[in-house]
């Protein structure tokens, strides 16, 4: 009889961000539904069975505290973890959640909060079993991927390249005097 899938819903408006969590997930063995639109999200809780629910506070239209207080109406048993950016929600949030966790904290406290929420919302089992090789290179992509794209997006909020028309001529320039400095061979 196969290991039935442990299912988690993921809302996030970042796509970046819910693609890396579907890759890391997915590799310990759970399957995962993923949203970018809160609205949406909550549609999804409504109509399908979900085990637990990730979802962020900054997003448009409704942020992760409202949204969670719906969705706690709707399916009180399922439990939901925030997971932000922020170190913490603002002061006052009214929030129904079982857990939050922060963007920042390490990747294998998230999967281990994952499935403990699992666990609580009545599905035995961690997930299928995944070998712990494949396990690693996912944590690895994701932590490269983290590194990869934040770096990137540091660069280019500090360094902001200008477009390519809006300098043709030095590029033609620059690759001409390459071309004209380098040294010419002949076949021998």
């Amino acid at each position: 009889m196969p290991i039935r899938k442990p299912t988690l819903l993921c809302i996030d408006d970042d796509p970046q961000c819910l693609t890396v969590r579907r890759c890391l997930f997915e590799a310990f063995g759970f399957k995962v539904v993923t949203s970018i639109n809160p609205r949406q999200g909550l549609r999804l809780h409504e109509y399908q069975r979900f085990d637990a629910a990730i979802i962020d506070y900054q997003m448009p239209g409704m942020n992760g505290a409202e949204l969670s207080l719906e969705m706690k109406r709707v399916r009180p048993d399922v439990p939901i973890m925030i997971l932000s950016g922020l170190p913490q929600l603002p002061a006052g949030a009214r929030a129904s959640y079982d857990i939050f966790m922060s963007k920042t904290d390490p990747t294998f406290r998230l999967v281990k909060e994952v499935q403990r929420l699992v666990e609580t919302s009545g599905q035995k089992g961690e997930g299928e079993s995944v070998p712990l090789r494949k396990r690693l290179f996912a944590a690895a992509g994701v932590a490269l991927g983290f590194a990869t794209a934040g770096a990137s997006g540091v660069r280019q909020r500090i360094l902001p390249r200008k477009p390519a028309e809006a300098q043709p001529h030095k590029a033609r320039v620059a690759s001409r005097s390459v071309i004209s400095s380098a040294p010419h061979f002949r076949a021998v």
